[in-house]
């Protein structure tokens, strides 16, 4: 008899970003059309699609979306249902019942979970709340933010990959919008202004390399999604100080990638989303016509104009420590489970920097994530 093999579990990833809205106002930004492709199976249903950057620094941007159908169904959640019964599941109505009744189903209590956002405030300043199926919550969002606005973001991270018309392989992030709260306004300029490009993820480690010129490890993570479905993606290890000198505590990371950690093991990692471009300006070197150029007279070009703009774009998901660590959960015969080990010592000897400390704001499985309070807000 074949041994039994480890069915694959889901590997959650999540994000928050804050800052300023940007392309919002770009053609396409949103779109609510009809699906007309007869070979898609959802040919025929009205969907709405939501796309804007989200700017965490002067040089930072990420971009963050939705796309959903209309439902047919709507979940809700009741707090107090759950207190009278512990076996209680959640409701679920018509999506044309819930419009017409969303209003009075608050009032009852109840709470719509798959979106929440808050874009206004109240006369006395506070900021008003409310659960909304996403496919409603993404028009809300684009009708009430404009370019500028200052927004808290949060959300779950997809991947994906495609072939582009080159029949090249093409690797795709997307920060799908679970929550958006505006706030006063960022000021990247004040000198307590902190960026928040966070991320958390789940992953089977692949493997890693260190690359001691560059001061990173290029971690390969195995992303499995509801279905079972994997891709394998790429996250770094950054060991490099502001002053380029190694970071002993980043090393010590970088390290233990690529020497305590095997392939089948299940991490969590924490660190931020980078997609920035660097601009620098790079003199133009001398060339064969200069002295030719010369003979003609006149005088010498501005020193401003004898510089061009070199521009780097940087895009990573940058790891900055580990909170998780379960060895030998996959091998590679399809991921057959080994063992488990936890333990905040087995953490601690891989090094990075420490977890923030603050609880992670999506994870569902904590029944206090669930029972939201309309006057509770997490910022």
């Amino acid at each position: 008899m074949a041994d039994e093999k480890t069915k694959l579990q889901e590997t959650k990833g999540t994000f928050k970003v804050i800052g300023k809205v940007t392309r919002i106002d770009k053609d396409g930004a949103f779109r609510e059309e009809v699906m007309n492709k007869p070979d898609n199976r959802n040919h025929g249903r009205l969907y709405r699609s939501l796309r804007f950057g989200v700017k965490t620094s002067p040089t930072n941007e990420i971009t963050v979306q939705t796309f959903d159908y209309e439902p047919q169904e709507v979940f809700l959640w009741s707090s107090k249902k759950r207190e009278a019964d512990p076996n209680y599941k959640g409701d679920r109505i018509p999506f044309g019942t819930w419009e017409e009744q969303q209003d009075e189903l608050r009032e009852q209590g109840y709470v719509v979970l798959q979106s929440r956002i808050g874009l206004d405030y109240d006369e006395k300043g506070k900021l008003k709340t409310k659960g909304l199926p996403r496919f409603v919550a993404s028009k809300e969002i684009y009708e009430n933010l404009n370019n500028g606005d200052s927004v808290v973001v949060e959300g779950s991270i997809r991947y994906s990959k495609y072939k582009n018309r080159n029949d090249e392989i093409v690797e795709q992030k997307n920060y799908i919008i679970e929550k958006v709260f505006r706030i006063k306004d960022v000021d990247f300029e004040d000198e307590k202004f902190e960026e928040v490009s966070y991320f958390e993820q789940e992953m089977v480690f692949v493997d890693a390399d260190l690359d001691k010129k560059e001061k990173k490890a290029y971690v390969t993570g195995r992303i499995i999604d509801f279905n079972g479905n994997f891709e394998d993606t790429q996250f770094v290890v950054n060991f490099a100080d502001e002053k380029g000198e190694s970071d002993p505590a980043m090393l010590k990371l970088a390290q233990a990638f690529t020497k305590k950690m095997n392939f089948g093991d299940v991490i969590n990692v924490f660190g931020d989303t980078i997609n920035r471009v660097v601009v620098e300006e790079v003199e133009e070197e001398e060339d064969d016509d200069d002295d030719l150029l010369a003979e003609l007279g006149g005088r010498s070009k501005p020193k401003h104009a004898q510089n061009y703009v070199s521009r780097t774009y940087i895009t990573e998901m940058r790891i900055n420590g580990v909170d998780a660590w379960k060895k030998g959960v996959y091998t590679e015969d399809d991921f057959e489970k080994d063992s488990l080990i936890d333990g905040d010592e087995d953490l601690a000897e891989l090094g990075g920097k420490k977890k923030p400390n603050t609880k992670n704001p999506f994870d569902l499985d904590d029944d206090s994530n669930i029972e939201i309070d309309e006057d509770s807000l997490p910022f």
